[in-house]
């Protein structure tokens, strides 16, 4: 891991980005939609608007400015390992961690 993306094994999970500038306004620069979120209450809300805008065939991106603390239980759910429950999908099931030597357990 750089520092920069937040990693679980070798699944990547999200980043620290030290900017000063909105990722939903780049997004809105570039003729898609962009939707920032302040507070955790928000993300629904903009998921379902996302939802929406994508159903009338425009991108959007959701930029959610929230704490880490806000964020691990979001982190938590990433780093288990992936289960398939289409059957056309079973044949991609991990059965053990990274094969890399990352770090499978807080």
């Amino acid at each position: 891991s750089s520092g920069i993306n937040a990693e679980y094994g070798d699944r990547y999970i999200g980043s620290q980005l030290p900017n000063p500038w909105s990722y939903a306004e780049l997004a809105r620069s570039m003729a898609a939609e962009g939707i920032t979120c302040t507070h955790v209450d928000q993300v629904g809300d903009a998921l379902v608007t996302a939802s929406e805008i994508q159903r009338q065939g425009k991108t959007t991106v959701i930029e959610i400015m929230v704490t880490k603390e806000l964020g691990d239980p979001f982190r938590r759910a990433a780093m288990r390992l992936p289960f398939r429950h289409l059957p056309k999908f079973r044949n991609t099931i991990q059965t053990s961690e990274s094969e890399t030597g990352q770090p499978t357990d807080l």
